[in-house]
């Protein structure tokens, strides 16, 4: 035991002496650090892997450590060096700089990529086989996530007890301790070891880390039944609100992923190692949250769609599209299991483990040239760009130069000379503009709108029967309203339709437009100003209810005076909202 201690401590030393040795090389730029390609490897092998090493002592046999150090040095410094080759600039610097450290991105999937293949190789070595039992890769991969919550809660107290110490002697007017904290000579290693020391309690105490994993998990997993039932109601309410609403958010895919990812822990919660069949209501909870993927996973895959139609491909849409492909996985895997064993839920173990490997292989892609996200975004928005889907000028051009490494930077390279084509000579001279750019412009290109005879296309006018929409209606431009919201998506995408009443709301002899996305969603009024510009009035909340889209369609509607008086407050118009019950529309302001 002993041995072992010294051993960690040991690998901790050197980890600190060589991070503080690259910490130095970072702030004083001698070589390695002026060669961002050698260096991030350097830093990321020099974080990562002793760390690796540490939690496998006392797991690995000695021949299969060292396989998996390896692996582990080889799967760091390949990814750290294209996560710069890919992006060797920093975005804004000025004069520009070249990056020395690995991008968050690539922080975040490093550390998910070690951390299953870690569990998964220990499970391995521990059953003696390759594929381990899922009880084993249950009690691995749980001990280890708490492992490293405990160490890092540890680790976070070490030093608000040495900030608490350095303020006691400032007290007393004593500045030696609190200049001590703030030496990276001893910050650095001081970090490292208390890290390997925490790591050494809680591997030794492997029964307190088990009771500290089975307390956690069953608290979570009565977790499961609050969060089915949120999840339930918002699929149960979809139909009402329809989808528009979702939609216009902005935000709904990565929420809806988000929702599938807390459904996914906590059935693994209730589920743990399958050995203890739990409270019956957590059971079906469990079942029923198991097949409440599929609708999640679906919305979250369609909304997807729909911008990606809209506005094409970016970085985070095709983050969000390996996401759906895990979460598709899950669901699939456990709609199964729930069909297959009901209560059960035994096929789960499966999924589980290869979705763990679908993980890594998701990760490695995306962080490789075969599925890099910055490659395939460019590659679509230029075509998008070259197709004439968007006018130069509604072009993103600060994301080629800025946010797209050396993807972007060729791409502007060949659009520059451009000579064929729709708009070729604009696209030209854009693209030389960008090139001269040395930080981001003040102001972001605007996203792709409607042509206004597009926007008419796509408004039907119910009342008056034959009415055309008010001169200059469909000519004012939506993009970057304050309330983007309650925009109708017909004045913005170029495939949804609205249908529109045109009706004097406020009796002085000029019609306000009144606008409800065709599928379903609340309604938005628009009235015209005294400069001839159209200006957002409200919503009208209550045109989701029951019954009252029919009645506007067929003209069975007339204008009341409001059932409650307006409260005005600093020169602004409160109105009581009034709920379906009431079956009243109210505009809201």
């Amino acid at each position: 035991m002993h041995d072992i201690v010294a051993v960690r401590i040991g690998l901790a030393l050197v980890q600190g002496a060589v991070l503080f040795a690259l910490y130095r090389a970072a702030q004083d730029q001698p070589w390695p650090a002026t060669q961002g390609l050698l260096f991030a490897p350097m830093v990321a092998t020099a974080l990562l892997v002793p760390l690796v090493a540490i939690l496998g002592i006392t797991m690995f046999r000695a021949r299969l450590l060292v396989v998996w150090l390896a692996i582990a040095v080889a799967i760091c410094a390949s990814l750290a060096f294209y996560d710069i080759f890919r992006d060797p600039t920093l975005v804004g610097s000025n004069p520009p700089a070249l990056r020395q450290m690995p991008s968050a991105v690539a922080w975040l999937g490093l550390t998910v990529i070690l951390f299953i293949g870690h569990s998964l190789f220990t499970a391995s070595d521990t059953d003696g086989r390759w594929i381990a039992s899922y009880t084993q890769h249950y009690d691995t991969a749980w001990k280890l996530g708490v492992q490293l919550a405990l160490a890092l809660v540890f680790l976070g107290v070490f030093w608000i007890l040495l900030w608490l110490g350095a303020e006691l002697f400032r007290l007393i007017e004593i500045e030696y301790f609190a200049t001590l904290i703030r030496k990276e000579w001893f910050s650095i290693p001081a970090t490292t070891i208390v890290l390997a020391g925490a790591l050494h309690l809680t591997d030794v105490r492997a029964e307190i880390v088990r009771g500290t994993r089975t307390l956690a998990l069953n608290l979570l997993s009565w977790l499961l039944p609050v969060m089915l039932l949120i999840v339930i109601a918002f699929l149960a309410a979809l139909p009402f609100t329809g989808l528009e609403v979702l939609w216009a958010t902005r935000r709904a895919t990565a929420m809806l992923l988000t929702a599938t990812a807390a459904l996914v822990v906590l059935i693994n919660c209730a589920y743990q190692d399958g050995h203890i069949e739990g409270p019956t209501i957590l059971r079906y909870a469990r079942l029923v949250a198991a097949v409440a993927l599929i609708p999640l996973v679906a919305l979250a895959a369609y909304g997807l769609w729909l911008r990606v139609e809209e506005y094409g491909w970016t970085p985070s849409r095709v983050h969000a599209r390996a996401c759906v492909m895990v979460g598709a996985c899950y669901a699939v895997g456990y709609t199964v299991a729930a069909v297959r064993s009901r209560t059960a839920l035994r096929e789960l173990e499966i999924t589980n483990i290869v979705a763990a490997l679908a993980i890594i292989a998701l990760l490695l892609a995306l962080m490789t040239p075969i599925v890099d996200p910055a490659r395939i975004s460019v590659a679509d928005q230029v075509s998008r760009l070259e197709r004439g889907d968007v006018s130069p000028e509604q072009f993103d051009f600060a994301f080629l130069r800025f946010n797209s490494g050396r993807y972007g930077a060729q791409a502007l390279e060949r659009l520059k000379d451009l000579r064929a084509g729709p708009n070729a000579d604009r696209i030209s001279f854009k693209a030389n503009e960008a090139l001269d750019w040395r930080s981001p412009p003040q102001t972001a290109p605007t996203p792709p709108q409607t042509s206004p005879s597009l926007r008419a296309g796509n408004i039907k006018v119910l009342h008056p029967a034959g009415a055309a929409l008010p001169d200059g209606f469909v000519e004012a431009e939506w993009t970057g309203h304050p309330r983007s919201w309650q925009i109708p998506r017909c004045l913005t995408a170029p495939k949804a339709s609205c249908e529109a009443i045109l009706v004097d709301l406020d009796g002085d002899g000029t019609v306000e437009v009144l606008l409800f996305n065709e599928t379903a969603g609340t309604g938005s009024a628009f009235r015209v100003a005294g400069n001839r510009s159209w200006q957002l009035l409200g919503t009208l909340p209550a045109a989701t209810c029951k019954g009252v889209r029919e009645a506007l369609r067929s003209g069975k509607f007339e204008l009341r005076t409001p059932t409650f008086r307006d409260i005005e407050v600093n020169g602004l118009r409160l109105r009581v909202h009034v709920d379906c019950a009431d079956a009243v529309g109210i505009l809201v302001q």
